[in-house]
Order: C-alpha cells, then sequence, then structure tokens
C-alpha cells in the first residue's frame, strides 16, 4: 500500500509540474502575441 501511495503522490507532483509549464509557456505565448499587436 505505501509504494502505491508514494507512486500516486510522485506522479501528481508530476501531472501538476507538466501543467504548470504548459500553462506558463501559454501565458508566456500570449502575452507575446499581445505585445505583437
Amino acid at each position: 500500500m505505501e509504494n502505491n501511495v508514494i507512486d500516486l503522490v510522485i506522479g501528481g507532483l508530476a501531472i501538476t509540474i507538466l501543467a504548470g509549464g504548459l500553462l506558463m509557456l501559454f501565458n508566456g505565448i500570449s502575452a507575446f502575441g499581445d505585445k505583437d499587436k
């Protein structure tokens, strides 16, 4: 059970980091688009 919990925690952190990175990239692209206008 402990190993499963650790795997879930690590997986959750990885997904959160990936999602955060994608959001940062999307926001950066949107910011550049606004600057071009």
